[in-house]
């Protein structure tokens, strides 16, 4: 669970017994297909480092041009700025906004599916559909730049649906062979490690805005965003050259079965870890084949929730607190800080409570910190409360991401990740929602309608706390294909 739409993603190093490097495990992973161990681990190792790469890259560029000064420029092209056909309202900016968030998601929704099938056909060419990815980021990096020129609404939604598809074809290959370069039970610190190192990039797109925009002169004047914007999408080009770097794994003929054990002895293994008669009792016809479910509809309705309210906290601060472009661009720079720090507790604190409780720990805390914010009226209260009510909701993403990972065989990976974008549809079509009820209400509203949904995520979430075992290493050998 986690409420952010970069949930690339939303990865590092943990506390406690040892340290995770940024790199690979060590070169005794075994070889496939007769090769020496070295070279199938120097590509596994490579991978990991690309996908460093391309989360630090990509999250650094998108905090820059489509942060809170798109969401800025979105609402000023729907006070009137905008050229061309009008597909919402006018003078209905909180509406733009979430017709903008629905573009994407639609996108997503279409594409998902055949990129999920493609990706999980053909495993051995997951590398070429990165490359392939390059293109489509090219072309939408050319849609931004002619938007800046002419604030066009059509070539607005073109780029929207030119990112959509590369992010959705990108982060689905690139997913895949992460989790597949990586040994079962290893994937949580390495998925925390790239979620702080995406996070870390997030915060320092706002912050590149922030310096740019106190040069500028630090008003919401068009030709400030438009600059800043421009200066995010140059940065867009960096982030394709990691995707050249990543190989496809090779697999070994039982990879198919979850973590690399046949769907026989991994079934047996998951009976074991089950056999307890108090799980039993209490989990009757569930069992570790419904975790990616649970964890699919415990996201889906998170997604709800969140639509409706986090595409809307940086014009909470700008229009009802009046925070200036550089006030909210240090604040949208610390904000992914927070969350990485957060990512670091949730890590350390997974180990003794187990995965599933630490995140459902952090996830509930954060309904509460949504409801004090419809309620918490004075500024340094209402920051204390946002900062740490973001970190306590993303730092989830990572450690729920690995238990997913565990949980599927590398030949369902491409299909997990389109269930995943199918939620943030789910996502993208409740902020249409969202800005409405803004508009008709204020946004403390919509805060308080998203803590309700959240509750309803987090009953759904709890079977697993039954269902995963505490142990890393237990939950591995309990998967089941």
């Amino acid at each position: 669970m986690a409420d952010d739409a970069n949930r690339s993603a939303p990865f590092l190093a943990e506390n406690g017994a040892r340290d995770v490097e940024l790199t690979a495990p060590d070169a005794t992973i075994p070889a496939m297909n007769g090769e020496g161990p070295a070279s199938d681990a120097d590509v596994r190792r490579k991978n990991i480092k690309a996908m460093f790469a391309f989360q630090l890259f990509i999250s650094l560029a998108w905090g820059t041009a489509m942060g809170p000064i798109f969401d800025k420029y979105l609402y000023l092209l729907g006070s009137g700025l905008a050229r061309g056909p009008m597909l919402f309202p006018v003078n209905r900016a909180n509406s733009l906004v979430g017709v903008a968030e629905s573009v994407s998601g639609i996108t997503s929704l279409i594409a998902a599916i055949p990129v999920g099938y493609v990706v999980d056909r053909r495993p051995d060419q997951r590398a070429h559909l990165l490359r392939l990815s390059t293109g489509i980021a090219l072309l939408a990096v050319i849609c931004g730049i002619v938007v800046v020129a002419t604030d066009e609404m059509t070539v607005v939604f073109a780029m929207l649906i030119c990112f959509g598809l590369f992010m959705e074809l990108a982060s689905s290959a690139s997913e895949a062979i992460f989790a597949d370069s990586i040994p079962a039970g290893e994937r949580a610190a390495l998925f925390v490690t790239k979620s702080v190192i995406s996070t870390v990039g997030a915060a320092c797109g706002p912050g590149i805005a922030a310096v740019g925009l106190a040069l500028l002169g630090d008003k919401w004047e068009p030709y400030q965003i438009k600059i800043i914007m421009v200066l995010g999408l140059l940065l867009m080009l960096p982030t394709i050259l990691p995707l050249f770097v990543f190989h496809d794994p090779k697999l070994s003929p039982v990879a198919n079965g979850v973590n690399g054990a046949s769907p026989e002895s991994s079934t047996e293994d998951a009976e074991s870890v089950q056999s307890s008669p108090i799980i039993r009792a209490r989990l009757k016809c569930l069992n570790s084949k419904h975790v990616p479910f649970i964890l699919a509809l415990s996201d889906f309705i998170t997604c709800i929730g969140a639509g409706m309210t986090v595409k809307f906290f940086n014009l909470f601060f700008i229009q009802d607190e009046h925070f200036s472009p550089v006030a909210i661009s240090l604040l949208q720079t610390a904000y992914p800080l927070v969350i990485a720090g957060f990512m670091k507790i949730t890590e350390r604190l997974a180990k003794p409570l187990g995965r599933p409780q630490a995140s459902l720990t952090f996830f509930s805390l954060n309904v509460l910190c949504l409801l004090l914010m419809a309620e918490v009226r004075w500024l340094p209260a209402l920051l204390l409360v946002f900062l740490v009510r973001g970190g306590m909701a993303n730092s989830t993403y990572p450690i729920d991401r690995s238990i997913l990972m565990d949980f599927t065989p590398s030949s369902q990976r491409g299909m997990w990740n389109a269930v995943s974008s199918l939620t943030s549809m789910t996502w993208s079509g409740s902020a249409f929602l969202g800005g409405v009820l803004s508009d008709a209400r204020d946004y403390r509203y919509t805060f308080l309608i998203t803590g309700l949904v959240y509750a309803s995520a987090c009953l759904v979430y709890l079977p697993l706390l039954y269902l995963v075992p505490r142990k890393e290493k237990e939950a591995a050998n309990a998967s089941v294909s």
